[in-house]
């Protein structure tokens, strides 16, 4: 690691890296150590007042826009459709292609915001089953890097999102695409888009094992009550825990045919309340404490139609975060059982 310099914020750049946390007058993480800056990171920080900040002093510039990210993505989607598309047809997945879409992904989206941004925006819902692949393959990689995995072993996670639901690919339309809850027969052939994702997978040369076991586990639980084998533990594959949570992540954040999206503080408050036992809690904290210090800075409309600001997470209830509304006053959202955040601006 090269030496460490402090400089005045109006001086970093995007591309410079923390090299310590960076905390607010709350005693809120606001940037965490190694974090690589960008633009909405310098300009939250300028908004929280913060004046100095030690960054490395090697570092490579970040030149690029919100516009050529969204492009890219959208290449990307359609780029996948087609392979899923293919493989319904009966044709061998196309690992070159994938390979692609992992490696513009991964060059592209370089920062949380970059990736949180992303998940917020509104996409056709008629294209979700494309679209949520990248999306977990990208929190796949964000949490490998939270979790400080080597870069093989968070491009294997980038892998095993983007390809975790491919068996759906074998899934009738009338099931994959059903406008309402789907009946108890229905659903017992959607859970086999695991072992038939891992069907497509198996006896590819240029797909590891990793990933096959991700594929085929990610609906697997701590306790026992996932499919497809009621696994537990450590019989579960590592690769697929992580991508278990990003799945599930973004299917709640996610605008589907049936369901309207939750807000991400309402997905926290189910990670806390029911997955820890189903999850792998390291993991989950990890994911849970960095994703929610994100929003430190965000502007949101509580339950009783006041505004505010979060400014500080709470680490032993992350989904109930303390809010500064817009007359000062300070609510704390763990002692005030009836209000909510409704909407993150």
């Amino acid at each position: 690691m090269s030496n460490e310099i402090t400089l005045d914020i109006r001086q970093c750049k995007p591309g410079m890296k923390v090299s310590e946390e960076i905390i607010n007058n709350f005693g809120a993480i606001l940037v965490h150590k190694y974090t690589i800056l960008d633009d909405y990171t310098v300009n939250k920080l300028m908004n929280f007042g913060i004046e100095k900040v030690k960054v490395y002093e090697d570092y490579e510039p970040k030149t690029k826009n919100d516009m050529e990210v969204n492009i890219v993505y959208e290449e990307k989607v359609n780029e996948f459709k087609t392979i899923i598309k293919d493989i319904g047809i009966g044709k061998k997945l196309d690992t070159l292609k994938v390979q692609n879409i992992v490696r513009e992904l991964n060059d592209s989206f370089t920062s949380i915001n970059e990736i949180i941004t992303n998940l917020k925006s509104n996409r056709a819902i008629d294209e979700y089953t494309y679209s949520h692949s990248l999306n977990v393959s990208l929190l796949c990689s964000l949490i490998g890097n939270w979790l400080g995995l080597s870069p093989a072993q968070k491009r294997t996670l980038s892998y095993c999102g983007l390809l975790h639901d491919i068996g759906k690919s074998k899934i009738p339309p009338e099931i994959l695409d059903k406008p309402g809850p789907l009946t108890p027969s229905e659903y017992e052939e959607m859970k086999k888009h695991s072992i038939f994702g891992y069907k497509i997978l198996e006896g590819n040369i240029a797909i590891s094992k990793d990933i096959m076991m991700a594929v085929l586990m990610h609906h697997e639980r701590e306790d026992g009550s996932g499919y497809p084998f009621g696994l537990k533990g450590d019989k579960i594959s590592f690769y697929a825990k992580v991508t278990a949570i990003a799945d599930v992540f973004d299917a709640m954040t996610s605008d589907r045919v049936y369901k309207k999206r939750q807000t991400c503080f309402d997905v926290f408050e189910m990670f806390e309340s029911e997955y820890l036992t189903k999850c792998d809690a390291n993991i989950l904290l990890t994911f849970l404490s960095r994703v929610a210090s994100y929003y430190i800075g965000s502007n949101v409309r509580l339950s009783d139609g006041s505004y505010g600001e979060i400014v500080f997470i709470n680490q032993k209830a992350i989904s109930k975060p303390i809010i500064r509304l817009e007359d000062s006053r300070i609510v704390d959202l763990s002692m005030e059982k009836e209000l909510q955040i409704e909407e993150v601006l």
